[in-house]
């Protein structure tokens, strides 16, 4: 899954060509993508200038002239942008644009959703009303709200990191790195993580996913790659993925934890 740094690359790769571009025509092969009425989303969307692209935690917003759609990459989302035709079974979604260009969403797993809303809505329906704070975005934070929020939870640390109703934007990956350099076993009880190991957390958080964005983020597996972008930061991850811990050279355990491979070192990072 695209995690945060990788969803910000494809924001600015795609902003880049999109504003003040019109959608003058929409072609949805599969409609499940669309989390709206078809005839709703399409009505909506279609004559519609794009004069932005932003983001909030893993959810890019592309802002219209009225309104705005919401995309979720989940697992295998991807966009193509095209002044030529390509037809696979893997492309559910065909923006027609006012220069002639294509904007193909294509999505393997059919993950991926898309919904129309208005201003109203946007932020106050799910489901961006339920997403935390985002590392990126904010530069302040309420660290007795986010340490209450990890402290209530009766489940181990790495879990609640995925929660995007805690911290927005951390995944898998980028869990993995925090954690190590932040010293906490991913198998820590949440409520057993001191408001000291919060902040550090936080902070651990906003470097490790800045550094990640410089590097157009993790080309792992690819999601900007359709763009013409290839991330760079997989050079820089300390476990995720490796086979010796960076600090003391030990052997990294890999564990499932959510059904998630998890890359720690138990001597540097303490239950």
């Amino acid at each position: 899954m695209p995690e945060l740094p990788e969803v910000e690359t494809v924001r600015r790769v795609l902003r880049k060509d999109l504003i003040n571009l019109k959608i003058v025509d929409i072609k949805i092969k599969y409609k499940n993508i669309i989390n709206n009425d078809l005839n709703y989303f399409i009505d909506n969307v279609k004559g519609k200038t794009i004069i932005d692209i932003n983001r909030y935690a893993k959810f890019l917003i592309f802002v219209l002239n009225d309104g705005f759609f919401i995309s979720h990459l989940r697992m295998e989302g991807k966009y193509f942008y095209l002044n030529n035709d390509i037809d696979n079974k893997h492309i559910h979604v065909i923006f027609y644009l006012s220069n002639g260009y294509k904007l193909y969403y294509q999505d393997v797993r059919k993950f991926g959703r898309m919904e129309y809303k208005t201003k109203d809505e946007l932020y106050k329906t799910e489901p961006l009303s339920k997403i935390g704070y985002d590392p990126i975005l904010e530069n302040g934070y309420d660290l007795d709200k986010i340490y209450n929020e990890i402290h209530n939870k009766k489940r181990e640390i790495k879990t609640t990191l995925l929660d995007q109703s805690i911290i927005a934007g951390l995944g898998n990956i980028y869990v993995d790195e925090v954690l190590f350099k932040s010293k906490i076993n991913p198998h820590k009880e949440s409520n057993k993580i001191t408001k000291e190991e919060v902040n550090l957390l936080i902070l651990n958080t906003k470097d490790i996913l800045n550094n990640a964005i410089i590097n157009k983020g993790t080309t792992i597996r690819s999601y900007t790659s359709s763009l013409g972008v290839i991330g760079n930061y997989q050079n820089y991850l300390l476990v995720h993925t490796k086979t010796n811990c960076p600090n003391c050279n030990n052997k990294l355990i890999v564990d499932k934890i959510d059904g998630r491979s998890t890359y720690y070192c138990k001597l540097c990072q303490k239950l």
